[in-house]
Order: C-alpha cells, then structure tokens, then sequence
C-alpha cells in the first residue's frame, strides 16, 4: 500500500479507526501512534496488532506502536499528543481522522437537542479541525518523503485523510447534526487541500457507506433498519467491511495517492452512484 512511514489515527480502539491502524502496521508503516477517548480499548487494539505483526512474515523491519488517550474535542490535549508523537517518531506522515460519533433524533430536525448537536458538532467536526490543524502545522515543516514505487513521481510531505461520509453528500432521515458535520468535513478537506498542494501536504476525504461496525451491530432494531435499507439502495447489496474501508484510507494516505488531494472517496457499495 505504499505506506513506509509514521502514521496517527484517531478513533483507533473500535471500527473502522480500529481497522485502519491495524492495516498500517501489517502493510508495512514504519510506526502507529492509536488515539482514542478509551484507554483500555487502545491497550486491546495495540495487543491485537502486536500478536499480529508477530505472526506475520514481515518481521525484519518492526513497526513501532505508541497509544495516546484523548478526546479530539478538546484542542490543547490534541496539540499536545500530535506535538509529542512528532517528537516520538521524528515526524508524521500520514494523519487519518477516524473519530466520530453519531445519534439519531427523534422526530427529525425540529427536535433536536442543542447538546446532542453541540457534542457531535464538537467531535466530528471540531476535532477533526483541530487534528488537521495541528497536523498541517508539523508536516509543512518536515523534509518530504519518496513513494516506495521509486518511479520518479513527487516526494510527499504528508497526508491526511478525513472521515466523511455517505452523509457528507446525501441527506438521511433523523441524521441532522451528524449528516451537517460529515457535509462540514467535506468542505474543509478541500478548501485546506487547496491551501497546501503546492507544498506536498495531500488532504482527503473518504466516505464509507453502510459498514459492520461496534456502533451499527451492537442495536438489533438498528441493525435490522440498516439491512433492510442496504437492500433497497445499495447496488452491492450487502454491508461494507471496517477493512474495506481500511483500504480506501491506506491509498488515499499514501504515496499511490500522489496525484489525489481534495477528493473525497466513496467507498459504499455503489449507494451514492443512484
């Protein structure tokens, strides 16, 4: 996947984050930092990827993994763990913004609650912001890297890759706060992608549609609701895996990407293409 480099993923201990961490460090990255509000889930996942690395065949070049605990709402402790994992590693190469949260209002937009609206503004789209930030910050000061393909293409500064969402381009019912972040997300990829292009500093979106995770799964009426419209509006007919997903996010951060920035990556099963 072209990712020899130090990664950071938020949203690390479940789902998709949890997936996409683990597919940095067995495709080869040279290190992880696993960021998330939950420190006993980050232990697991960091566990699971070692006991993985150790069964793996490539054992000649380790990759090193580091957990950091936050909520990526709150700026000072995002500044202060992208700062000390910069100094860990000796620089980031590939930011992915896996954090997020979502609820559904009863009765629809007239009846949401200003603190369920506030929460999920503060999370998804604040705390992607402020990683972005201060990730953005950290690259544009580093030597820039080569793509492994060793074809002569750009060096890369650095990437980073925002969760949108299905949502981030269509409405769905009862979705308000979380539907307007993941739109918001779309929008600040590619006015900070525009900012920084010229530098080597790639920013991307990518927008999983319908997928097995913690969230989705572990509500029986949920899970049965989402069956019911993964049927009638997904061409692929069934759900995403966290590691399909997990692969959209490896190219988009790597240097296979070289000539991808502002985009955002629909990887649903075809929802959005109707």
């Amino acid at each position: 996947m072209d990712v020899p480099g130090f990664a950071v993923v938020t949203g690390a201990a479940s789902g998709i984050g949890r997936a996409t961490a683990a597919a940095f460090a067995l495709e080869g990255a040279a290190g992880v930092a696993l960021l998330d509000i939950n420190p006993h889930a980050l232990n697991d996942i960091k566990r699971e990827i070692e006991q993985a690395l150790a069964n793996g065949k490539n054992k000649t070049n380790p990759c090193r993994l580091e957990i950091h605990p936050l909520d990526v709402s709150d700026e000072d402790q995002v500044n202060a763990a992208l700062d000390a994992i910069a100094q860990s590693f000796g620089r980031l190469d590939y930011v992915v913004n896996a954090a997020g949260i979502a609820m559904k209002h009863s009765g629809g937009a007239a009846f949401v609650q200003t603190p369920d609206w506030q929460r999920i503004l503060d999370v998804n789209l604040n705390g992607t912001f402020f990683v972005l930030r201060a990730a953005a910050r950290i690259m544009l000061e580093q030597a820039p890297i080569p793509s492994s393909a060793r074809d002569g293409r750009p060096l890369q500064r650095g990437s980073i890759v925002n969760f949108a969402s299905i949502q981030g381009v269509v409405g769905i019912a009862l979705s308000t706060a979380y539907a307007a972040t993941k739109h918001a997300v779309i929008g600040l990829t590619r006015t900070a992608s525009e900012d920084y292009a010229k530098d080597g500093l790639r920013i991307n979106a990518i927008c999983p549609g319908y997928t097995e995770t913690p969230l989705t799964m572990k509500d029986p009426q949920v899970f049965a609701a989402m069956q019911e419209r993964v049927v009638s509006a997904v061409p692929m007919q069934r759900i995403g895996r966290p590691e399909e997903i997990a692969d959209g996010v490896l190219y988009l951060a790597g240097g296979r990407s070289s000539f991808v920035t502002g985009s955002a990556l629909m990887v649903d099963g075809g929802y959005t293409c109707r």
